[in-house]
């Protein structure tokens, strides 16, 4: 409908017919059943005044008086005669049987204090049945009450607080039954009469629902028959029109298996069409494969770690995402980078086949760049390449394993001769009295261990052991190195702040070593500081942990980046300590953050891996 109304106006192929179809659908269905409701609704109104007559009314009220006397009629007798027994037991303190008898009695209960005799006055001995036996537990007001339950009509007479009697009576059951249906029946037809608006409108409701689901039935056979005659005429034209602006992706006309002639012109159209799309098709096909090889080039250039410039007559036309490391301020990475060979190398623009090593310096870094020009002549694309690496982690790589190994031989050569040493300055010892020299041989042997700390940290730099991983509760490693550091160094304040049953797969004796090279250095740090106070702090998340320790010492205010580089301190020490547990944090996919200045402390932020 709402199709129909939003495109009445406009002249499009197929719908003219579409809507004549729809139209004579709708008008028959809507006028025969406007008919059906509008004579359905007046037969049943002349239905309900004929049924509910005078004649009929007349006839209700008057079974209805007749059932009505006979009830109370019934109920007074019982009344009666519950009221006469009561006061002769009440004034002879029995039951007479043959007074009983009189009143057509068929069976009497007399209850005292709990305390149950039944009479029977016929030889079917006729009982109450349990309902009705807790129905009359209950305590009435009244000196007498009727019931008249399951089919049993009796009578409650109290005589004293504990003690009544129960008066089971013998009537017509079927003849009572028979007129309180009567009663029931004048009852509902009373409320029938009085609703008589409301089921008519409830009836109307009725026929308007059936009548409008007609209608939509029919509207839908409609719709379905009219857009089965309209659509290959539409689907045609749409097609054609696509076919004519070349949006091939929108044709999707099929070939019909009809012989009338609508489909025997689509099928030719198709065939038509099926030949133009698959000489276009063929020309896509090879579009894409060219598209696809400068794609793949493209990737490469693009995902290649080599930073890239593509050039021709000296002006860039392409870069990769890697080559814009030398961008700063408003200069591009391009210009940026001619600007810096200009000031080292001359004639650049004339030679643009070169080869260069240069230090650059990147966020207050000196870097190694290796940088080689090409020049392709020949090409209407492009004239030259500009490649060019960061060689910075490499030589530094280089030198720390080259300085590794000269590590772990001079720690061979030194560890030989200080066993003997520190065995012969004890024999000495022992042999001695003279306190000086004792002095003296005690003095000998604390620089023999000095050596032999200093010898164990070149050869744990040089050669870490074999990682043994394994699950290991890093809140209780740290919580026991904290209390251990807090009985020794009770002038430190220790604050920690550590996360509960943080599990992590690591190394124990790597976690050993970090933890102590960090406590010693923060305690070093802290010995000229007022109020010394040391930080570590533990955090779990989805798939990492943060270890935090921080310290309120001098800090540094310097190149970072030095404090991790071998054999730099600014202590009196080798300078291993954190370059063997950024080593550490790096070998098992870790890492590591400094963070300080000569005014806030000293802060060394550890992420690893759960």
């Amino acid at each position: 409908m709402i199709n129909y109304i939003k495109f009445k106006k406009r002249d499009v192929i197929g719908l003219r017919l579409f809507n004549k179809f729809f139209l004579f659908f709708g008008l028959f269905s809507i006028i025969p059943s406007g008919l059906i409701l509008i004579a359905s609704s007046i037969f049943f109104n002349i239905e309900v005044s004929t049924w509910l007559g005078p004649a009929f009314k007349s006839t209700v009220n008057n079974s209805y008086q007749l059932a009505q006397k006979y009830i109370d009629q019934t109920e007074r007798n019982l009344i009666t005669d519950s009221r006469f027994i009561r006061s002769y037991v009440m004034a002879e303190r029995l039951i007479d049987r043959d007074i009983i008898q009189r009143f057509d009695i068929i069976s009497v209960y007399s209850v005292s204090d709990d305390q149950q005799f039944i009479e029977y006055f016929t030889e079917d001995e006729i009982q109450l049945s349990e309902e009705n036996k807790n129905l009359v537990l209950n305590k009435t007001e009244n000196d007498i009450t009727i019931f008249y339950q399951n089919n049993q009509f009796f009578s409650k007479i109290n005589l004293s607080e504990n003690n009544y009697l129960i008066l089971l009576k013998s009537i017509d059951l079927e003849l009572l039954n028979y007129y309180q249906n009567i009663v029931e029946s004048y009852n509902a037809i009373n409320s029938i009469d009085q609703n008589k608006k409301d089921i008519q409108i409830t009836f109307f409701t009725i026929y308007l629902i059936l009548s409008i689901s007609l209608i939509l039935i029919f509207i839908v056979i409609g719709t379905n028959f009219s857009f089965k005659l309209a659509k290959p005429i539409k689907d045609l034209n749409s097609s054609i029109n696509a076919l004519k602006k070349g949006n091939f992706d929108a044709f999707k006309f099929p070939k019909l298996k009809e012989k009338d002639d609508i489909s025997q012109l689509t099928n030719s159209f198709y065939s038509m069409s099926n030949t133009i799309i698959n000489q276009k098709l063929n020309l896509e096909k090879t579009n894409i494969t060219i598209n696809d090889q400068l794609e793949f080039i493209n990737n490469i250039i693009e995902n290649s770690p080599y930073g890239i410039f593509v050039l021709n007559n000296n002006k860039l036309i392409f870069q990769n995402t890697a080559s814009k490391i030398f961008s700063k301020d408003n200069i591009n990475s391009f210009e940026s980078l001619k600007n810096i060979l200009k000031q080292n190398y001359d004639n650049l623009d004339n030679n643009k086949n070169f080869e260069k090593n240069i230090n650059i310096i990147i966020n207050q870094i000196e870097r190694t760049f290796f940088i080689k020009s090409l020049h392709i002549p020949n090409n209407t694309l492009f004239d030259q390449l500009i490649i060019f690496n960061d060689y910075t982690d490499l030589i530094s790589a280089e030198k720390n394993n080259a300085i590794a190994e000269l590590a772990r031989k001079i720690s061979h050569e030194i560890k030989n001769p200080l066993t003997p040493m520190l065995l012969s300055t004890e024999f000495l010892e022992n042999q001695i009295d003279d306190e000086e020299l004792k002095n003296s041989i005690l003095s000998i042997k604390r620089q023999i261990f000095l050596i032999q700390n200093l010898v164990n940290e070149f050869s744990n730099f040089a050669r870490l052991p074999k990682a043994i991983n394994k699950k290991i509760h890093l809140t209780e490693i740290l919580s026991i190195y904290i209390e251990e550091y807090k009985r020794n160094y009770s002038n430190i304040t220790f604050n920690q702040s550590l996360q509960n049953d943080v599990f992590i797969i690591f190394d124990q004796s790597y976690i050993d070593i970090i933890l102590n090279n960090l406590f010693k250095n923060s305690i070093e740090a802290l010995i000229k500081t007022s109020s010394p106070i040391i930080e570590i702090t533990l955090n779990k998340f989805d798939n990492h942990i943060i270890l935090s320790f921080f310290d309120n010492g001098p800090g540094f205010d310097g190149d970072i980046d030095k404090l991790i580089k071998p054999y730099f301190s600014t202590k009196k020490s080798s300078g291993l300590g954190l370059p063997l547990i950024d080593k550490i944090i790096r070998d098992n996919n870790g890492s590591l953050k400094i963070k300080t200045n000569n005014y806030s402390g000293f802060k060394v932020e550890i992420k690893l891996n759960v």
